[in-house]
């Protein structure tokens, strides 16, 4: 476990992930989130929060995604980077959306499951930052 407060953080860059390597995003996350201290059930809901993100980035976004964890102390951050060239609004509906609606959730559950979310939409790129603290939720 990461637990010096003084330690640099470990940044992770993947692959650029595409479907076939979105199981592998879950693995390296649900690895990073236990090695900074998450709780088994912190682990298993941000993995399913980046789950989503990663998934949204990949159907919306071109394709691919450029996904990087940054391991610090007691702390997980994970960036999800897409290149998708559709406009994209970001707002999260103060509950779930209803269950005839086909779209929607994954973005909603990923900030419900992490500590953090936010997004930069404003350049080329769309960059969505989530975050798991180890004493979080």
């Amino acid at each position: 476990m990461r637990d010096d407060p003084d330690a640099p953080p470990v940044l992770v860059a993947l692959p650029p992930v595409t479907v076939t390597g979105v199981a592998e995003v879950r693995r390296r996350v649900t690895e990073a989130a236990a090695e900074v201290g998450l709780s088994p059930e912190r682990v298993a809901s941000f993995t399913v929060a980046v789950n989503e993100i990663v998934i949204n980035a990949v159907e919306h976004g071109g394709g691919t995604a450029v996904v990087t964890l940054i391991l610090e102390p007691e702390r997980l951050v994970v960036e999800v980077v897409d290149h998708g060239t559709a406009p994209w609004q970001f707002s999260v509906p103060a509950a779930a959306p209803p269950p005839d609606q086909p779209h929607g959730r994954g973005l909603w559950l990923a900030t419900k499951l992490s500590d953090e979310l936010t997004v930069d939409a404003r350049g080329a790129d769309r960059l969505v930052r989530l975050t798991a603290n180890a004493g979080g939720r």
